[in-house]
């Protein structure tokens, strides 16, 4: 079972770093080459394209909900660490795995909820066929990148708690996962 759960993970992480990750970063170049485009047009020739300011703003804003998720499964999140720092420099390393697991755990029920009442929301926008401010784009295919990227994180954290329980029980599991935070499990 923990080969099966390994090699799940394995592949999960391996579809958020490579596919997810470069795929929002090919948003966000693209979003920077057409502000750079539109600078041009604007300064130099004197036309714009009237979605233009949208487009930069909603593909930059979709490519970080899609980068959440592959942030989170490094764990290199913002994260407020001080009250974890002093109960560990205090010697209460088990005390820092529970809290761990209950942040972990608490994350996937947050993102599940956020994705779960999320998802009416989007339908909504698709059915009423809102737009940007341009009048051009539709705004839900923006709405879908950012439950895309909370349903990832949700799976994520369901890793990360499995592997935090672990911890807690003493068995160290996905030890090739990378942790920049500096917790060692």
């Amino acid at each position: 079972m923990e080969i099966a759960i390994d090699r799940l993970y394995r592949g999960f992480r391996f579809l958020l770093d490579n596919v997810v990750g470069y795929s929002a970063a090919i948003i966000m170049i693209g979003a920077v080459t057409l502000a750079v485009v539109e600078i041009v047009r604007r300064y130099v020739l004197g036309l714009t394209y009237e979605w233009g300011q949208d487009a930069v703003v909603y593909c930059t804003v979709g490519a970080i909900y899609l980068y959440f998720a592959v942030t989170q499964g490094r764990r290199s999140h913002l994260a407020v660490t001080a009250l974890l720092d002093v109960f560990k420099s205090r010697g209460a390393r088990k005390l820092v795995l529970v809290l761990r697991a209950f942040v972990s755990g608490f994350g996937m029920t947050l993102y599940t909820a956020i994705v779960y009442w999320g998802w009416p929301s989007m339908e909504r926008s698709m059915m009423m066929e809102r737009t940007t401010q341009s009048m051009l784009l539709q705004i839900w295919p923006f709405q879908l990148l950012l439950l895309l990227g909370f349903s990832m994180m949700a799976v994520t954290c369901l890793f990360q708690f499995y592997q935090d329980v672990q911890a807690v029980r003493g068995r160290a599991v996905f030890t090739w996962a990378r942790a920049e935070e500096g917790l060692d499990v």
